[in-house]
């Protein structure tokens, strides 16, 4: 595999300590991340205990992340012996997830404590409580006079994921919230009151939420022996501070450690994540000092293939066409959107979910199976939020003149009639088939886009329209 510039820079680094690798998703973060292990087994693994981990956010990456290392570096690692390299150490490969589980478990043996997860209402039900027996000190201030009961509750929510004191959260820049609150205001210390009051409130009725549990899990980890001379932590950008300060707990600081954080240029899908913009890095106690690596754009098509998915939409009525990237190894259904280079994720309640069917014919008609394969999310107002659509997978090239080709798949809105000239799924006495409709003469026809095909005539047939074809969708 051939990396450039930066990402040899990092790989071969001999700095320790602290170092943040940024850059846009699909630059090599990821890949250099992984080779870079080998530098670090070879020159900077001193003794049997010390142990190397690379820590993704999800199960699902952790399985793709570990097979591209067996795969791919250890396959391919240099041939040059070290006196370190003798010692036969493997990187261990994690989630988070599994990571916080294990160690709030290992809490709740250690502490004897029964918790219960909270739901959405009891922890309205629990704010309710302390607003009310707060009521006389929240009328004296307007803001939160003139906030509803789920503003409070995500600031509470955020200042828990946040792991914040008091004073940070006075001070805090709260760039990217719903609503200001200005910095050192009587607003923001009674918000902080009001969390305070909930979270005792919680611990007293034994609930818990997934930021207690990553904290309850730091504290485990504080107590335990079990450290990592190296970490590298993937996909950064989508971590709440108290999960951040979890795996920094992992951490086995000496003078030949490191900590490598692989942060994505791109607007978080989480919430409550701490690494946006607006946050500095100096919250983070470690940051103070640290090396800086930024990819480019450069190795996009390069590296880091084994997770993203590009695709272009093709919007048949307008000619506008969007590219857009699909994380397979993201649990989440959202897409990632290039704007001139620039990148932007759209969330799931932003796009409609399209029902995708098999094969439909661009060639001689197939028969119909009316089985839903899978589902695929599109922007909402790239098909105007219309819900009646669903998806054809298109099989051979009787329309490659109108640019749908063999493999490619078609978005279809459900209509039984359509006008001359669209393009359309139509069902032919029980096989389906895309063509262009003619009604220009008494007899309509299917009329295909590609000359070593015939019309079909549709006079006496037994045939229906399905839908008519308003986008198309290509793998890039």
């Amino acid at each position: 595999m051939n990396f450039e510039g930066n990402q040899n820079r990092y790989i071969n680094s001999k700095h320790l300590g602290v170092q943040v690798v940024k850059g846009y998703l699909h630059t090599g973060k990821t890949s250099a991340a992984l080779h870079r292990t080998i530098n670090l087994k070879n020159n900077y693994c001193l003794y049997n205990s010390d142990k190397i981990a690379f820590i993704t956010t999800n199960n699902k990456n952790k399985m793709l992340v570990q097979s591209f290392y067996e795969a791919t570096v250890k396959k391919n690692r240099p041939s040059s012996i070290t006196l370190f390299s003798l010692i036969e150490k493997e990187v261990e490969f994690f989630s988070l997830d599994e990571l916080i589980d294990l160690y709030f478990e290992l809490y709740i043996e250690d502490n004897g404590t029964n918790f219960k997860d909270i739901t959405e209402s009891d922890k309205l039900l629990i704010l309710r409580e302390v607003l009310e027996a707060n009521e006389s000190s929240i009328n004296k201030i307007r803001t939160i006079k003139n906030s509803s009961i789920y503003f409070i509750l995500d600031e509470i929510q955020w200042i828990k994921a946040s792991v914040l004191s008091r004073d940070e959260y006075a001070e805090v820049n709260r760039k990217g919230r719903v609503k200001a609150v200005r910095k050192n205001s009587s607003a923001r210390e009674l918000l902080y009151s009001l969390n305070l009051q909930y979270q005792s409130r919680m611990k007293e009725l034994y609930f818990i939420d997934k930021y207690d549990k990553a904290n309850y899990a730091r504290l485990m980890v504080e107590n335990d022996n079990n450290k990592y001379i190296h970490i590298l932590l993937d996909n950064c950008e989508n971590l709440t501070r108290g999960e951040l300060n979890f795996i920094k707990a992992l951490y086995d600081k000496k003078e030949y450690s490191s900590f490598t954080y692989l942060i994505n240029t791109i607007e978080s899908s989480e919430r409550y994540a701490w690494l946006k913009s607006g946050i500095k890095l100096g919250y983070m106690n470690d940051f103070d000092k640290f090396k800086n690596y930024r990819f480019t754009c450069s190795s996009v098509k390069k590296l880091d293939n084994y997770s993203l998915e590009r695709f272009t939409y093709i919007n048949l009525k307008h000619k506008s066409e969007h590219t857009f990237m699909i994380d397979g190894a993201s649990t989440s259904n959202e897409i990632i959107i290039d704007y001139n280079d620039k990148q932007e994720v759209i969330k799931e309640e932003e796009l409609v979910e399209v029902p995708m069917y098999s094969d439909i014919a661009a060639g001689e008609p197939i028969p119909m199976n009316g089985e839903q394969e899978s589902n695929f999310y599109i922007p909402y107002n790239w098909i105007r939020g219309k819900k009646d659509n669903f998806i054809l997978h298109v099989k051979g090239d009787s329309m490659k003149n109108a640019n749908i080709n063999d493999g490619d798949f078609v978005v279809i809105r459900r209509q039984q009639s359509a006008d001359h000239n669209d393009i359309v799924a139509a069902e032919i006495e029980g096989s389906a088939t895309l063509k262009r409709l003619n009604l220009k003469n008494k007899i309509p026809y299917l009329m295909p886009e590609n000359p070593k095909y015939q019309p079909i005539s549709l006079e006496n047939r037994d045939a229906s329209i399905l839908g008519i074809a308003i986008g198309v969708i290509k793998q890039v």
